[in-house]
């Protein structure tokens, strides 16, 4: 049934969340949102949106009143593609307390900030690898020759998957996001459902190889483990863990570097200073994630009626927790929009979330991207950014991503001259 009309704090006239241009900056809106319908209801639908730090915080830390339920697709032709041919697209990672820190127990080791340093070798070669084949050119495309294909092939590695499946491997993770984006048509829910399962069936079909061929990868670690050191694992639970540990370790973090990039060139000074002191790469990363959170936002459900903001929200109803906006809070964070590497609470944010469902890959990507940006700062002098940059990005309701970034800095050939000159460091 449809949601009444709430009191002031849930309306705002003239927004429209959907729209391409409030999607290409997302910022005014956040912050006219905070200020005049803190828990804004979407027109015409049941979900409600928080914008305020406090009210984000307040419902992480209440998963019994906003919980983790699936959001299933709109249409039943899809939903009918995952019923017929595949397992549930919910994982086990997303159920609620006490269930769900059994299940993260068994990926955390892998993920979290000490188990991220077993892959340091293999995030430094594949690293070096991409920096080789840019570095002679004085050019470069950085989200397609750098930010894509790094984590797409840490964790493909991690998880346990060849190499050679790469290019399927990411049209099918590009396939899961697609959502994200914003309402799809029935037919597009239905590609979307589609190559989901055929994704799950990959999956399975490796998890069935490493039973008898067991790897030291992730996949092979999850069909030998022991749920709450009792059970095995369905076959339904290791496929969904996998097919969203996939989603999650290559798609935010190539939006992260982008942004992160991106941010390092614009502001004047912060380029030279971050080059010059590597001790402020933990930090810069940190403040990029606040700035430019990949993920916009998650969903809950509403377990009963309760109230936000001093907005009534309904049973069943959806909230979206706006992580982004909650890193712009200016009742949280000091002059928000600004690099600060000296904040006082720089791991405050919530691009990861926080609590209990914070993201498992977190540690990760933490690592990859400081790896990345000291040795972009080694191998690539004179770093600027392009002229031909227009700085889009791609439209989306969840994921904040720029389409392109066109960087130039000093060819191997060039080196030696500029530095004779005094202009590279």
């Amino acid at each position: 049934m449809p949601v009444p009309e709430g009191p002031a704090g849930s309306q705002c006239p003239g927004v429209d969340l959907y729209s391409t241009a409030t999607q290409e900056d997302w910022y005014p809106v956040y912050d006219r949102l905070r200020i005049e319908a803190p828990a804004y209801r979407i027109p015409g639908s049941r979900m409600f949106v928080l914008t305020r730090y406090d009210d984000v915080l307040h419902a992480l830390r209440h998963q019994e009143v906003f919980t983790t339920g699936s959001l299933t697709f709109r249409h039943e032709a899809a939903r009918r593609v995952y019923e017929e041919r595949g397992w549930p697209r919910v994982t086990p990672l997303s159920v609620n307390p006490p269930e769900h820190r059994q299940y993260r127990a068994l990926v955390d080791e892998f993920f979290d900030a000490n188990g991220a340093r077993r892959y340091e070798p293999l995030l430094t070669r594949t690293i070096a690898e991409l920096l080789d084949h840019i570095v002679a050119r004085g050019r470069s495309e950085f989200v397609t020759e750098f930010a894509l294909p790094l984590p797409v092939a840490v964790i493909t590695a991690v998880l346990g998957f060849p190499a050679a499946d790469i290019p399927q491997l990411k049209r099918w993770s590009e396939a899961w996001v697609l959502p994200f984006s914003g309402p799809l048509t029935e037919d597009q829910e239905v590609f979307v459902a589609e190559q989901g399962v055929e994704f799950q069936r990959y999956i399975h079909a490796h998890a069935q190889d490493k039973r008898t061929n067991p790897d030291d990868d992730v996949l092979s670690a999850l069909v030998h483990a022991r749920y709450a050191g009792d059970r095995a694992l369905s076959d339904a639970e290791i496929v969904t863990i996998v097919d969203h540990l996939y989603i999650g370790g290559n798609e935010t973090t190539t939006f992260a570097l982008t942004s992160g990039l991106w941010i390092l060139l614009r502001e004047p000074g912060l380029y030279e200073r971050v080059r010059d002191d590597r001790a402020l790469v933990p930090a810069f990363v940190e403040e990029i994630l606040r700035l430019e959170s990949p993920t916009q936002g998650l969903y809950r459900v509403v377990a009963h009626d309760t109230e936000v903001a001093g907005v009534p929200i309904p049973a069943g109803a959806v909230v979206h927790l706006r992580y982004a906006a909650a890193n712009r809070d200016p009742a949280m964070f000091t002059d928000p929009a600004t690099v600060r590497l000296d904040r006082p609470n720089l791991g405050r944010h919530m691009a990861f979330s926080l609590g209990e469902h914070h993201c498992p890959g977190a540690g990760l990507s933490r690592l990859e991207q400081q790896l990345a940006f000291n040795a972009i700062l080694d191998r690539l002098p004179g770093l600027r950014l392009a002229p031909e940059n227009d700085f889009a990005h791609h439209p989306g309701f969840v994921l904040r991503a720029l389409r392109e970034l066109h960087l130039e800095f000093a060819r191997l050939d060039d080196r030696e001259t500029a530095m004779t000159q005094g202009v590279l460091r």
